[in-house]
């Protein structure tokens, strides 16, 4: 198997981890939690997917890594001490080309937005600006909404 079959999720919470690699083995998809660093209390894992996957099955494992991320963000920031936060937090957009990116959101505004906002909401806004980024459209919103 070649370093272009492999992909690698990052997960702050052993959990989490274990049930997303356990949603992609129910879904026939090879996968393995490895535990890469400790520090301290945190740990963080990756779960290796050791397979080819169709475009499919890249799509329905980027939105159940979204999904499963979002939990791990929230965990992070919830669980910590009153008045501490996480050092980082992040989302996965993914790119006109069929790419994924990073999208770093301070840890206090992912709370925030995560209060107000279902996973795929967000996900939607984020694909949206995404998307008017890529492809800058000019005019009014107003004349824009009812040309789509």
């Amino acid at each position: 198997m070649s370093d272009m079959d492999t992909f690698d999720y990052v997960f702050f919470d052993q959990a989490l981890a274990q049930s997303f690699a356990d949603q992609l083995t129910e879904r026939g998809i090879a996968a393995q939690v490895m535990a890469v660093a400790e520090t301290g209390e945190e740990s963080v894992c990756e779960v290796q997917v050791g397979q080819a996957l169709t475009p499919e099955q890249m799509d329905e494992v980027e939105a159940l890594y979204d999904q499963r991320f979002f939990e791990d963000q929230a965990a992070l920031i919830e669980g910590n001490e009153v008045g501490a936060q996480a050092d980082v937090s992040g989302v996965q957009v993914q790119l006109s080309t069929g790419d994924y990116t990073t999208v770093a959101i301070d840890p206090a505004i992912m709370n925030k937005l995560l209060s107000v906002l279902s996973i795929e909401e967000l996900q939607q806004f984020l694909h949206q600006v995404a998307e008017d980024i890529e492809h800058p459209k000019s005019g009014p919103v107003c004349q824009r909404m009812h040309e789509a």
